[in-house]
């Protein structure tokens, strides 16, 4: 099961859209890019809204992209770097990748 989600400040301000395997992942703090945690340590913890619930890893992509592309067209400034539909599920770096992007 898929799921697509939204992180809102504190104050209710939509700063993220996400997709994960599972909803676990819309809780999760880590693994987020540098921009996403400016904002949580400006404004805290974010609040967490999962948005749907899909069959498929494709229709939480498409559903992903759609999103991103509708509240960016509505003003929205989104901490989302691309514009989705984009990641593999599960996937963990090796060792040598991590040690090659920490020295990049």
């Amino acid at each position: 099961m898929f799921c697509t989600y939204a992180h809102y400040t504190p104050q209710g301000r939509l700063f993220y859209i996400g997709k994960g395997s599972s909803e676990l992942r819309a809780y999760r703090m880590t693994g987020r890019n540098n921009y996403w945690h400016k904002i949580v340590n400006k404004y805290g913890k974010p609040d967490v809204q999962i948005l749907a619930r899909w069959d498929t890893e494709q229709e939480a992509f498409d559903h992903e992209v759609l999103l991103i592309s509708c509240f960016r067209e509505l003003g929205h400034k989104l901490a989302n770097l691309t514009d989705g539909g984009d990641g593999t599920s599960g996937y963990k770096q090796t060792p040598e990748h991590r040690e090659k992007n920490r020295l990049a």
